[in-house]
């Protein structure tokens, strides 16, 4: 009765024993019969949230998980780095007959930009993940002295490492300074104007009095230049008015001066004409006188030669 009370309690133990293996091997962060390829990720900053069993995701899709998280201290550039060893399922990627092998798989993929970062996974929790995806211009670092012979995947800093970084490189005391003294030069600036302002306001009510005032002047000049001229028009109008009929009467004198002129005009077209007795007459008392001269012309040559010819008389 004894061995069989021992025998139970032995066999109930070792029924306990089997189904924690079980549920170890079964829920647990690994797998006795995968096989999973292992990689490894080296950080050079801050894996803050990442645990060993974390995902290792590829666009959201899960390839994999991290096997361990290390620290290790490289003396030849005296730096701290994080080795994140992952495991990949291949079951998870559906590779092409065109690689190889897995190791030809990664590596064309490393130099297509594969990379590795460190992405939150939850905010409340605090706790991240491995996320891979392809950044092609991105320049790859490789750690060979901490790999120990497994694919290093590189690591590309995330939008939160790439924000503090920049926030880090920032002269946060310079920014400071420079803001201080802007702010002290606006208050010299404030300052000023309080004290130039008030003068120059009453310059310029001064000036918009004076304004108003030569305004006011200009528009009294108007209104009687307004009222002269109209004056000078109604006088010029009346004059008008009053000298029309003389000037009628110019006009008329001035036609029949007009007329006059132009009968006399027409006389002497009449008396130049080819046909009249007029100019007949003319030419023909013309040619006299040329003939009359002509003979004086004549005599008078002759006196100048014989001047006894007034006596005697012409001999025939």
């Amino acid at each position: 009765m004894a061995i069989t009370k021992q025998t139970s309690i032995g066999a109930f133990v070792l029924g306990g024993i089997i189904l924690a293996l079980a549920a170890i091997i079964l829920f647990g962060n690994f797998n006795l019969f995968s096989s999973k390829k292992q990689a490894i990720v080296v950080f050079p900053g801050s894996v803050t949230g990442l645990s060993i069993g974390a995902p290792v995701n590829f666009r959201g899709v899960q390839v994999g998980t991290v096997n361990s998280i290390t620290l290790q201290f490289d003396p030849k550039d005296h730096q701290a780095y994080i080795p994140v060893v992952v495991s990949i399922d291949p079951k998870k990627i559906r590779l092409d007959t065109h690689y190889k092998n897995y190791k030809d798989f990664m590596d064309t993929m490393i130099a297509n930009g594969l990379r590795a970062e460190i992405s939150t996974e939850s905010f409340v929790t605090g706790s991240s993940n491995i996320f891979l995806d392809f950044y092609p211009n991105d320049k790859p670092i490789f750690h060979p002295q901490l790999i120990n012979g497994l694919i290093e995947i590189p690591s590309h800093p995330s939008t939160i490492q790439q924000i503090k970084s920049e926030l880090m490189n920032l002269q946060l005391e310079k920014l400071s300074n420079d803001l201080n003294e802007t702010i002290l030069k606006v208050g010299k600036l404030a300052d000023t104007l309080n004290e130039q302002i008030p003068p120059l306001l009453n310059n310029v009510t001064k000036t918009s009095e004076s304004s108003n005032k030569l305004i006011a002047n200009v528009d009294h000049k108007l209104d009687k230049l307004f009222v002269n001229l109209n004056t000078l028009l109604i006088d010029g109008d009346q004059q008008i008015k009053s000298k029309g009929a003389e000037i009628h009467k110019v006009l008329i004198n001035t036609n029949k001066t007009l007329s006059n002129a132009s009968d006399v005009l027409q006389n002497l077209k009449s008396m130049t004409s080819v046909r009249s007795t007029a100019r007949n007459n003319l030419e023909i008392i013309l040619q006299n006188l040329a003939d009359a001269a002509t003979s004086l012309r004549g005599f008078s040559t002759q006196i100048e030669r014989n001047p006894k010819i007034l006596l005697t008389g012409r001999r025939q």
